[in-house]
């Protein structure tokens, strides 16, 4: 599904704290950095990287019941 850039997709997703940032970014291989975060319309937020190469890579993000953020490459 393809989403413009703009209103509709985020560099980093607003709900989420600098906790469930900095886990996010630490779960990341090195090298790759957030290109954009958007909400899915199934529900869920979406997260796409890119390498040094400039591959772009997509997860989902869940959380856990203590509000812990890890990814899952889609």
């Amino acid at each position: 599904m393809y989403l413009p850039k703009g209103k509709f997709t985020q560099t980093e997703d607003e709900s989420m704290t600098e906790k469930q940032r900095k886990q996010i970014k630490s779960q990341l291989p090195q090298g790759e950095k957030i290109d954009r975060m958007y909400t899915a319309f199934e529900g869920g937020i979406r997260m796409i990287t890119k390498n040094a190469a400039g591959f772009e890579t997509r997860y989902n993000v869940s959380f856990d019941a203590d509000d812990n953020a890890s990814i899952k490459k889609f």
